[in-house]
């Protein structure tokens, strides 16, 4: 009799195996198939697809299958500024046996912080992360090293430039030419121009307007050489330095020529940038005053009509970690009921065992009392988890214009709340709901929609609120906003 309870268990784990092996290999599929969707730009279907394989992974309880897809999560996350969850996936990565025995997977792990950091404007904070970072890199061999140092010098030139620590981007800039050396410049020209860009920049903020044009030069140079449809940021850098110069002719027209390449290549968010930079040049020199107003206006439409597409990015994002949730409280559940499942066919085996052996019969009953309570006990602890989103309910209150609203949203970001009121402790309930949308990034649109007012009222509103902050013209509204908390923890 017990050779057969044994050879029954042994069956059952063996087929267990078998599945959780062709599980894992169907995560290894998926998890390829979501680099690939990244490096084609589908932001959406990569961060299906990596749920897809974390869902798979917690099933299959394949560590290294948890890890890849907690971190390209993260990634994706990061990439449409939901920071906090994207770094939650990121803790989730730190607790895996991928992360702890993986160099790589720290670096990366480093490397996706420092950027979720660095678009927060806790600069201080990435420096650190990416540092963190080249102390890993350092540990790697071959391509891997090359690639993530490249990376890294990249988020650190970024980085430093923003805190305006120019000896240190020049710095970090060299060093990319140098980890270039000796690659195929048709291969990584994209890098090259990114570097020459960089520098041209650079040397116009240092002064060396000679140095800047050899840089830019080399820029335009490759363009031509390997005819890419493509000049980034090159002929806007020429139009800063020529405007530096005094050049102004010659700068509206590098400047005229970035926005009809940005439109040339289908760059939406480039095209706005180079409506702001052209409508500012135009105002600061005092040029022309009727360009100046016709490219403020084209920037505020194509801008609110980006922020509402990218609300409804971040919105579908949004519903997919909400059904990751629901689908990782549905694994823990299916988990319980597996067990259970096994242990009631362990326990059918052994009942036919134990009225053989009548003496343990009592002990028996014992023991599946015991593990019955322990199953109601977890069952219940899961059913009181499930449906906690109080972020959700943020957003379905601001929708329904629900005076409920304020009162959630200051439980949850009490900071930024007490920043706001420094500014002014007699605010009106009305302005701080509507500075706590243009803190969720909600569109013109989404707000005039949900407050039952107009579009135009929604842009006087915000003409005021500019006013009474200071808020810089080329500022962007939501964005301010949401830098605004930081002052507090960070100045």
């Amino acid at each position: 009799m017990k050779k057969h309870i044994l050879l029954l268990i042994l069956i059952f784990f063996t087929l267990k195996s078998i599945a959780n092996d062709r599980q894992k290999k169907e995560v290894d599929s998926l998890l390829n198939k979501t680099r690939e969707l990244f490096n084609a730009g589908q932001l959406l279907p990569y961060v299906e697809t990596a749920i897809k394989a974390l869902n798979l992974s917690n099933e299959a309880n394949y560590d290294e299958g948890k890890g890849k897809a907690h971190s390209w999560i993260a990634e994706g996350l990061v990439t449409v500024g939901l920071f906090k969850e994207g770094l939650k996936h990121l803790e989730s990565v730190e607790k895996t046996d991928f992360y702890k025995k993986g160099i790589l997977a720290q670096s990366e792990v480093h490397r996706v912080r420092g950027r979720a950091y660095g678009e927060l404007k806790l600069y201080q904070q990435a420096i650190r992360e990416f540092r963190l970072q080249l102390g890993l890199i350092r540990n790697l061999t071959g391509e891997k090293q090359k690639k993530s140092y490249q990376f890294t010098y990249e988020n650190l030139s970024v980085a430093f430039d923003a805190t305006g620590q120019l000896d240190s981007v020049e710095k970090y800039n060299h060093l990319l030419l140098s980890n270039l050396k000796g690659e195929d410049e048709k291969k990584e020209v994209f890098r090259y121009l990114v570097v020459y860009d960089n520098l041209g920049k650079l040397y116009i903020k240092k002064g060396d307007f000679p140095q800047a044009r050899q840089y830019l030069d080399k820029a335009l140079g490759l363009v031509e050489k390997y005819k890419i449809p493509v000049v980034l940021n090159t002929y806007s850098s020429l139009g800063t330095l020529e405007e530096k110069k005094g050049n102004f002719s010659q700068a509206a027209d590098f400047y005229e020529k970035s926005l009809v390449n940005k439109r040339l290549i289908g760059s939406r968010n480039g095209e706005k940038n180079s409506y702001r930079e052209l409508a500012d040049f135009y105002r600061r020199n005092n040029l022309d005053k009727a360009k100046a107003d016709r490219y403020e206006m084209a920037f505020s439409r194509l801008n609110d009509s980006l922020e509402n597409e990218n609300r409804q990015v971040v919105d579908q994002v949004l519903n997919q970690i909400l059904k990751l949730k629901d689908q990782e409280t549905d694994t823990k559940v299916s988990k319980s009921a597996t067990i259970a499942v096994v242990a009631l066919v362990i326990l059918l085996v052994a009942i036919a065992f134990f009225i053989w052996r009548a003496r343990y019969n009592r002990q028996v009953l014992g023991e599946k009392e015991e593990a019955l309570q322990e199953t109601e006990t977890i069952n219940k602890e899961l059913t009181e988890q499930i449906g906690e989103n109080k972020f959700n309910n943020l957003i379905e209150l601001a929708k329904s214009n629900n005076p409920e609203f304020l009162i959630l949203f200051t439980e949850l970001y009490p900071k930024f709340i007490e920043v706001l009121k420094s500014f002014d402790p007699n605010l009106r309930s009305t302005e701080l709901e509507f500075c706590a949308m243009a803190f969720l990034n909600f569109s013109t649109k989404n707000i005039a929609e949900y407050t039952f007012v107009t579009i135009r009222a929604v842009q006087v509103r915000k003409n005021r609120l500019r006013k009474k902050f200071k808020i810089p013209s080329d500022a962007d509204f939501n964005s301010w906003m949401r830098g605004l908390g930081e002052k507090d923890f960070y100045g």
